[in-house]
């Protein structure tokens, strides 16, 4: 009889200490761990493209993650900005913006740099950047850094200011293009991520009337909220995917090359970019 209340203890502190890896993966216990995703294309969309990514993570991290995204860039953005997120993947202006004001850290990130593109179509399309004076002109989101201002900066070289084109704000960059196809548009700003996934149907329509500088590519940035333990074992996972079985597949599926481990160092360019654009951060 007195082995019992031994027995019952021992017990107990194996239950504790078995139970405390999973408690301390996330501040919020055992709730999942938010990721948010950029809608460079439509919300249903990019939940295809990113399923598999979803599917590998929650298995090799172990805990749970819940898939975000939002209606439009603008609106993700401004759900960074207010500290939704544990760890998101979208726009590098917001990640400096949200860094300086929330203490988010960069992790990981693609080695394919960004560079923005001016699209038109492919047939009765402008044939120079000049020739968009006085035209429409249709972006995602009035800061996206690759799909907006870079290209902005690039017709602001060509000779086209913002104030001599009209300016549309689609919401994500496949509403960008798709303002073109329907002749709502006379070009739109995007990324090549964004069109490469758009249907071959509709990119065969378009063509690239031209391609700005290239800077460092999105990254999964974390929460300071988030334990260090947690976010070692992402990084991990992350960089696990260039070398598992499974691993190319998924790149493949979110259009990466390979990922690497990121610090906040890799974003100073963009912090140039944006006190050259007189952007606040």
């Amino acid at each position: 009889m007195r082995g019992c209340p031994l027995a019952i203890f021992t017990a107990c502190i194996a239950i504790v200490l078995f139970a405390a890896p999973a408690v301390l993966a996330h501040p919020h216990g055992a709730e999942p761990i938010i990721f948010g995703i950029a809608p460079q294309q439509e919300p249903e969309k990019v939940r295809a493209m990113w399923q598999p990514f979803f599917q590998y993570l929650n298995h090799e991290v172990g805990h749970a993650f819940a898939f975000e995204t939002a209606p439009s860039i603008e609106e993700f953005q401004k759900r960074v900005l207010e500290g939704r997120y544990d760890i998101w993947w979208g726009n590098p202006l917001t990640y400096i913006q949200a860094s300086k004001r929330l203490g988010y850290v960069a992790i990981a990130r693609d080695t394919t740099r960004i560079a923005g593109l001016l699209v038109t179509l492919k047939e009765d399309g402008a044939k120079s950047p000049k020739e968009l004076l006085g035209k429409k002109i249709a972006y995602s989101a009035p800061d996206a850094i690759g799909g907006t201002l870079l290209v902005q900066g690039y017709l602001a070289r060509a000779g086209v200011a913002p104030d001599q084109v009209e300016t549309i704000y689609t919401g994500s960059h496949q509403s960008a293009y798709q303002a073109v196809l329907d002749g709502k548009a006379a070009a739109a700003g995007g990324v090549p991520r964004s069109f490469n996934a758009l249907d071959p149907a509709q990119r065969e329509r378009l063509v690239i009337l031209g391609r700005t500088e290239e800077v460092a590519p999105q990254a999964f940035a974390v929460h300071p909220r988030l334990y260090r333990s947690v976010v070692t074992k992402i990084q991990r996972a992350l960089l696990k995917l260039n070398w598992a079985p499974e691993g190319r597949d998924i790149l493949a599926s979110i259009q990466y090359k390979e990922i690497v481990v990121s610090n906040d160092f890799d974003y100073d360019i963009h912090r140039d970019v944006a006190q050259r654009l007189k952007i606040p951060f």
